[in-house]
């Protein structure tokens, strides 16, 4: 009997830690389970000759929103090619409405809620020869419910072809870890808040497993709890863990709610390795009306508080998350939302869009609301009584320039700069989004060094157009775009868009002749010569970003863990020109 999980994942770099867990509860018949994973991004006719090749009696599909659509394609067809295989599905994107889904794909059956205990119940009969005796409906809530600790720790119990077992499988992937299920708190929009249990695998078992990924050096494990610190007792002692057995590679990344914070979590997480922990925080709106309609306990300002105290460790990476398209949020409250959230200056904002999951309280208020949304997944909201799909339009572009300048972390400097010729930091963003449409940019797949021509010809416009010293001002610009770009970018040729350095040639090389002959800005580079040196470090001098000409050092082989970006070190130019 050949079984076939099937996971279809939004990236190469994601995992579905579904079907690893699902085959870890069919014990002694797990060798009749495989398991394939895809992405969306291939095509389906290679997916479906993939499926083909395994000869599947039973091929089971793992179901969320980004693959409802080409699971749509590639089923219909499964069944014309394989027509004695029996197809099963499961997951949040089939649960809601099992009987539709048979229907829509022809399913021999749908697995509904957790799926450990109901996967193994199929596979079992499957084995034995039952399985027409199994309903077209399991329901993982109601018959085979395995708590957390009943399911072994399915990252280390094989060693088939394609398992995560394999070394490389950990070298090329974020590795999922699921140490709670449930939530606390009930966001109309998440169906996280449907089931009110929670359940915690115990910490000697996570501890343990921790240990597996470290002793790996997986390079990152993401939590999927959706409230990590919701139980104290239990987030402590992994966190201590981490802290005590850091390999100085292992990122852990957490969805956490941050005004749980306290005093015992700062001891711990003060302390950690730059780069060590990341911490996601979804703040979604800083509207009171809003965050009472969705149902979500939030004190922002005790959020920002401890947001601010965390990043004011340099030690631990925050992402921050804003949902546009919730209700009351009109473009006036989203602004404000945005710029509250920016202020805090955290790592990565993302601004995302309201998703309407089936079954969730926010696709029973959709009328209520004037809600309107995508008919297909990932049924993204369309406008509501609040905003309309020209306001939803307008803040996607906003969404896809605050990716492009402020998440990739390379232009930190001259956003910095930029933000005090508008009135708000959202401000700018809308008006380079503005700007962007009007120079036909969207949709152009700029180079990294064009991006940088952007924002520079961007703010050259916006300076010119004020009453300000124009052109010390635009020297000033080009001085931080170049700052951000050798920060990132150890560029061979100089960029158009630099200012002359002939004049500082002998400052530079006196600069790094000392640095080869002693070492002591960069001491890790011992073996180098001055050869070498010129190719692990760039050397650039700015006359008008500090209070007087500094060198600047970027040293490519010394990396911020936060940030990506090289390690800069200034040096005075008149020291640098005296005699050593």
């Amino acid at each position: 009997m050949n079984i076939l999980l099937i996971a279809i994942n939004a990236k190469y770099i994601h995992s579905n830690p579904a079907v690893f867990s699902l085959k870890a509860c069919t014990g002694v018949y797990r060798s009749h389970v495989d398991i394939v994973e895809f992405t969306i991004n291939q095509q389906p006719s290679y997916i479906l000759q993939e499926i083909y090749k395994r000869r599947p009696d039973v091929a089971a599909f793992s179901c969320y929103i980004w693959n409802r659509n080409i699971l749509d394609v590639i089923i219909p067809d499964l069944h014309k090619i394989l027509p004695y295989t029996d197809l099963w599905a499961g997951g949040p994107e089939v649960s809601y409405n099992p009987e539709e889904m048979i229907d829509r794909w022809q399913l021999r059956g749908v697995m509904t809620g957790p799926g450990e205990g109901t996967f193994a119940q199929l596979v079992y009969n499957y084995v034995k020869g039952t399985a027409h005796s199994l309903p077209a409906i399991l329901d993982g809530i109601r018959s085979d419910k395995l708590s957390l600790n009943q399911i072994p720790f399915w990252y280390d119990n094989s060693e088939e072809e394609n398992d995560a077992h394999d070394t490389t499988y950990f070298n090329n992937r974020i590795i999922y870890y699921e140490s709670s299920r449930g939530c606390p708190f009930c966001c109309s929009y998440c169906l996280s808040s449907i089931d009110k249990v929670m359940d915690f695998r115990d910490v000697s078992r996570v501890l343990r497993e921790l240990s597996f990924f470290l002793d790996k050096k997986v390079p990152q494990v993401k939590f999927v709890d959706r409230t990590f610190n919701c139980k104290k007792d239990h987030a402590l002692p992994i966190l201590q863990h981490i802290l005590e057995h850091d390999n100085k590679i292992t990122n852990f990344h957490f969805e956490i709610a941050a005004d749980l914070l306290d005093e015992d979590y700062f001891a711990l997480l003060r302390q950690m390795r730059p780069g060590a922990v990341q911490l996601e925080i979804g703040v979604q709106s800083t509207n009171p009306e809003t965050i009472a309609a969705i149902e979500r306990r939030m004190d922002f300002a005790k959020t920002a508080a401890i947001v601010r105290e965390i990043i004011s460790w340099n030690n631990i990476h925050i992402h921050l998350d804003l949902i546009a398209g919730l209700p009351f949020e009109d473009m006036d409250s989203f602004r404000n939302s945005f710029n509250e959230v920016y202020a805090l200056r955290p790592e990565q904002l993302q601004l995302g869009f309201l998703k309407v999951l089936k079954g969730s309280a926010m696709e029973q208020r959709a009328l209520q609301y004037d809600l309107l949304y995508n008919s297909l997944s990932p049924y993204e909201v369309l406008s509501t009584k609040w905003l309309s799909y020209e306001n939803i339009c307008q803040l996607k572009q906003v969404e896809e320039i605050l990716e492009i300048y402020y998440n990739s972390g390379q232009f930190t400097h001259t956003l910095d700069f930029l933000c005090s010729y508008f009135a708000t930091p959202f401000s700018m963003y809308e008006s380079l989004a503005h700007w962007y449409e009007e120079h036909d940019l969207f949709g152009v797949q700029s180079s990294r060094i064009r991006k940088y021509e952007i924002i520079l010809d961007f703010g050259i416009y916006n300076i010119s157009n004020t009453n300000m010293e124009n052109i010390q001002q635009i020297s000033l610009l080009r001085e931080y775009v170049t700052y951000d770009l050798y920060l990132r970018e150890h560029m061979k040729n100089r960029p158009g868009f630099t200012a002359p350095i002939d004049k500082w040639k002998d400052t530079i090389h006196s600069i790094l002749h000392h640095e080869a002959e002693t070492h002591v800005l960069f001491p890790e580079l011992a073996r180098y010569n001055y050869r070498e040196l010129t190719k692990a470090l760039h050397v650039e001098v700015f006359e008008s970003i500090f209070d007087n000409p500094y060198a600047v050092l970027f040293c490519y082989e010394r990396l911020n863990p936060l940030t990506n970006n090289c390690f800069p070190v200034k040096i005075s130019v008149e020291s640098a020109e005296k005699p050593h």
